[in-house]
């Protein structure tokens, strides 16, 4: 089993969260490897931390803990959640709804090992509550020690839009992320060929390609990104910026 607890947060790097979070978790359990999957979450944004979430889960060892720190809402109350493989903390927001199609959840326990708790001011329960007990579950490898069973009904969970058929061969999809390239990234995965013909914000794409090269500085084509979603690239540019684009914004997708 590895001693690993790997992290994703809105907590960007401008101040000092991250390095305090890593601080705590190394205080505790000082042979855990840490690594930093995101902290760039858009602010308190699950369904964008659902997404990194889901893309980047299954590249990790068997008995890695992810400590999944994006907090909207303080009335959700901390879990741990135990899969074939993994273990997750988090509060019980649906964080973690797209990794569980992947990966079902086998139990679920609400945190009560109070004892592992930091006490300090105000209320930073990501450092203060979930870290620490990361920190032990990443050395324990075993829930039940810090918390009690709930029922698998009452973990939360939420879905995302899939894209709509609205005639024959032409589908209605919409933008999921924008990645830090300003490629747009649609809830469309490639199913084995690339669309013929894109449609977003009044502007029509109907070059795609699987190979970078070729193209002029800004020039638009579709692709599909490494986890296997349709994409609108701007070659070394920003489809974003380009096609005055926003998550969520709908998609044509023509076949």
């Amino acid at each position: 089993m590895e001693n690993l607890i790997a992290i994703i947060s809105d907590y960007g790097l401008k101040d000092h969260y991250v390095g305090t979070v890593h601080g705590v978790i190394r205080d505790i359990n000082p042979e855990a490897k840490i690594v930093d999957i995101t902290h760039n979450v858009r602010p308190f944004d699950l369904v964008d931390a659902a997404v990194k979430f889901k893309w980047s889960f299954n590249y990790f060892p068997r008995g890695t803990v992810f400590l999944i720190l994006v907090d909207p809402d303080p009335t959700a109350e901390p879990i741990i959640v135990s899969t074939e493989r993994f273990f997750i903390v988090c509060p019980n927001n649906g964080v973690g709804s797209l990794v569980f199609q992947k990966e079902p959840p086998e139990a679920v326990y609400r945190i009560t090992a109070e004892h592992y708790f930091l006490e300090g001011p105000g209320n930073f329960r990501g450092r203060n509550i979930l870290t620490p007990i990361a920190a032990e579950l990443s050395r324990l490898q075993a829930a039940y020690h810090l918390g009690e069973e709930m029922d698998l009904s009452r973990l939360k969970r939420f879905r995302i839009p899939s894209p709509v058929e609205i005639s024959p061969g032409i589908f209605e999809a919409i933008v999921l992320d924008i990645d830090n390239f300003g490629n747009l990234i649609l809830n469309m995965e490639n199913k084995g060929s690339l669309p013929r013909a894109i449609e977003i914000n009044r502007v029509r794409i109907e070059k795609s390609s699987e190979s970078f090269s070729g193209f002029q500085k800004g020039e638009l084509f579709v692709s599909t990104n490494p986890e296997g979603h349709l994409q609108i690239v701007a070659y070394m540019g920003s489809a974003a910026h380009i096609l005055k684009a926003k998550r969520g914004m709908k998609v044509r997708v023509e076949f």
